[in-house]
């Protein structure tokens, strides 16, 4: 890494575990155990000071300010959204300014109308309107309750900037929204990461849930422009978070998830689920493509007592519970001042727990056994007394077996090392083998002569 670009990652990473910013849109963060972290500590973030554009004429479609390199050090400005008793009921009034707090004559805003009522369902509808001189538009007429939300957007070249839904009740709303400078290139933002990676083993498969919160502590918005996450061949049932904002990740067929939407300053969550087929061996691994500018990662895994996790280039792994009370494996890696930027994780998964062949050779031994007693009922086999005896006596070794797999496969499923539907499954087995051993196989040769 040249200098320039390790004091980026260095600036970026400091500010990302000393600066918390307010969140724009914060879902809730993946079920992960408390591992250990930084404790952030209030500061301001630089802002840029880009130069204002004129304002377009009226009925001309505004375009994006360019991207300028932040030179100051005040906080960008907050967006608002509030009630505001001093409108009439049923009216929004929404002011769309610069980051330097000047209007944005002639822009066009969108307001977004969802009716919700269980008795008939969704329905959307959307109204337009134009900025006057001030940067104000005003939507009037409105139907207010607890049915209705509104939701006021506008577009500035590649960037989409949103309030969050609200409803209307006795009085009008107040909307304020501003535009910042845009890029698609993620080295004119001032743009960190924390990625977290939370895998649960199942049955058959691996289920992983990916959450990002995006940090951008500069005064410039970032559009991704086709950043892809790569995820491990074969991955499938792609599922993206959806929030309150266009920010998403869509899947990329055989490669893996792109980021899109609009990430002005400010904190932003974002996140998808994905399934990797589970193999039945006691070790796997897997790689994971990272985004860019990650200044930490956290791993977690749920996992049964036997299980271990370990992540390349990562600290030790920790052992911890989830909500639910369940073992789970935890490890991370921060970026340090003169640390490499993280692209990748390699993950090491050890001591899944894997079904013994103890059951399925008692099966397929009960089947045997229960064909040959077929067999000599039919009078296609002729057994003579020790014959029968040493069967009799196979009969209680192929029972003995059988129960004594079902007592392991309890053990394991009280222990956590088998999911429901693998329990489910071989219990079956072992419960339709037994049967096949008939009522013979519940008595011993020697009580049969007695």
């Amino acid at each position: 890494m040249n200098a320039k670009t390790r004091a980026r990652v260095s600036a970026l990473f400091l500010l990302l575990v000393t600066a918390p910013l307010a969140a724009q849109t914060a879902p809730a963060a993946p079920p992960a155990a408390s591992a250990p972290s930084p404790s952030p500590s209030a500061q301001q973030a630089p802002a840029a000071t880009a130069s204002a554009p004129s304002a377009p004429a009226a009925g001309a479609q505004p375009t994006a300010p360019p991207a300028r390199a932040p030179r100051s050090h005040a906080r960008p400005p907050a967006n608002e959204s509030a009630p505001a008793p001093d409108l009439p009921a049923g009216t929004i009034e929404a002011v769309v300014l610069r980051a330097d707090g000047s209007p944005i004559a002639g822009h066009e805003v969108r307001l977004g109308i969802m009716f919700q009522r269980i008795s008939e369902g969704e329905s959307r509808s959307e109204r337009f309107a134009r900025t006057d001189a001030a940067g104000r538009v005003r939507f009037e007429g409105l139907e207010t309750g607890s049915n209705y939300s509104y939701r006021v957007t506008l577009k500035s070249g590649p960037a989409e900037y949103a309030s969050m839904p609200f409803p209307l009740a006795g009085t009008g709303h107040r909307v304020k929204l501003h535009v910042f400078p845009v890029t698609r290139n993620i080295r004119e933002a001032l743009v960190g990461m924390r990625g977290f990676l939370y895998i649960e083993p199942r049955d058959d498969i691996f289920q992983f849930q990916v959450l990002y919160r995006v940090f951008n502590i500069g005064a410039v918005t970032w559009v991704p422009d086709d950043v892809v996450m790569r995820l491990p061949p074969g991955f499938k049932a792609f599922s993206g978070d959806r929030g309150m904002t266009d920010t998403r990740f869509e899947q990329v067929e055989g490669q893996g998830a792109r980021l899109v939407g609009t990430f002005p300053p400010g904190q932003h969550d974002v996140g998808f689920r994905f399934q990797l087929p589970k193999e039945r061996v006691k070790t796997a691994f897997f790689g994971v493509g990272l985004l860019p500018n990650v200044a930490e990662m956290r791993v977690i895994a749920e996992a049964s007592t036997n299980m271990a996790l370990d992540v390349e280039g990562f600290e030790p792994t920790q052992s911890d519970t989830n909500q639910r009370g369940q073992r789970v494996l935890v490890t991370r890696r921060v970026v340090g001042v003169e640390g490499d930027p993280l692209d990748r994780v390699s993950v090491t998964l050890s001591g899944l727990p894997v079904p013994g062949p103890g059951r399925w050779i008692a099966a397929l031994l009960a089947a045997l056994l229960a064909g040959s007693g077929v067999a000599a009922a039919a009078g296609w086999l002729n057994f003579d007394a020790p014959g029968r005896e040493k069967r009799d006596e196979e009969l209680v070794r192929a029972r003995e077996l059988l129960l004594q797999e079902l007592v392991e496969l309890e053990s394991a499923r009280r222990a956590g090392d088998l999911g429901p539907r693998a329990h489910a499954d071989a219990k079956k087995t072992l419960l339709d083998a037994l049967m096949r051993l008939g009522p013979e196989a519940l008595t011993t040769g020697r009580e049969k002569r007695a």
